[in-house]
């Protein structure tokens, strides 16, 4: 359910999601249980892959999706039994005409239980309601840890929905959105190659794991402007400290995550400098890294 939270949300220039040919989600529950609520965007299965008449769509349509995802309910549920044919036909079928789809680990009730915000009973297909849709940060710690912009920390719905509790604002001006209800660490940074961070790497990894472990555990969203820069170079900063991961191994776990993560190169080079004073030597190369 993660993952497809993050495909959902996903930003490169703008949102993934407001291009009809990015994900192709198909609902292969019955009628009646796709009307009452649907993974945005999702079609009926029987709309796309027809019982008799078989694929509705061209194979040269289906290859400008760059994602196919399937979906049903869990293996083991009751509803289970009437929905693992209507899967495993679409699968097949969508696997003869050459696609490579993807099917939805715990189904639509995982998936449900985690974000019930991104499923409606509203039919979403067209570029114009597409823009009406509310893009979430990425989830780079399941439950736990976001990142984001400040367009995203700034809007309440986005904090209530995810349960936000700590916020790290790396922006320059931007003041914090909630101070009266959120526990904030406002870092004044800009993103450019004087920025010095040095101060700013340990205060933001030690604030992120203090929230993370209090009880009840917080969650923490880490903003700058757009999310891609300072804000990684803090989440990459918490990622290394403290689960012990390389700068290399941090920053391939962030943009499997977020892929629009683009740390500066003088944020690369304080990372390393970082790198070797938690571990005792450098464990990556700036050559690997900016593969």
């Amino acid at each position: 359910p993660q993952q497809a939270y993050n495909l959902l949300n996903a930003e490169e220039g703008q949102p993934a999601l407001f291009d009809p040919y990015y994900i192709l989600i198909l609902d292969c529950r019955s009628a009646e249980r796709y009307k009452e609520s649907h993974v945005v965007t999702a079609r009926a299965a029987v709309t796309v892959i027809h019982p008799e008449l078989g694929c509705l769509i061209g194979s040269l349509e289906l290859q400008k999706f760059s994602i196919i995802l399937l979906y049903a309910e869990p293996v083991g549920s009751v509803t289970a039994r009437k929905d693992s044919p209507e899967l495993q036909r679409c699968f097949f079928q969508l696997s003869a005409l050459g696609m490579d789809p993807v099917i939805l680990l715990g189904g639509f009730s995982a998936f449900h239980a985690l974000y019930p915000f991104l499923c409606t009973p509203r039919m979403v297909l067209l570029e114009p309601e597409r823009h009406t849709l509310t893009i979430y940060p990425s989830e780079i710690l399941e439950g736990a840890l976001y990142q984001g912009s400040v367009a995203q920390a700034s809007d309440y719905r986005i904090i209530k929905n995810l349960h936000i509790t700590h916020v790290v604002n790396a922006t320059a001006n931007c003041p914090n959105a909630f101070p009266n209800t959120l526990c904030y660490l406002r870092l004044h940074l800009s993103d450019d190659s004087q920025q010095d961070l040095v101060e700013a790497l340990p205060l933001a990894s030690s604030f992120i794991n203090r929230a993370l472990r209090a009880q009840p555990a917080g969650r923490v969203l880490v903003h700058c402007s757009l999310g891609r820069s300072r804000s990684s170079a803090l989440t990459l900063a918490f990622l290394m400290e403290h689960r012990h991961w390389s700068l290399l191994h941090a920053l391939r776990w962030l943009k499997e995550r977020r892929a629009c993560t683009a740390p500066n190169i003088n944020f690369l080079r304080q990372l390393l400098t970082y790198e070797e004073q938690l571990f005792g030597s450098r464990l990556s190369s700036l050559e690997d890294i900016r593969r």
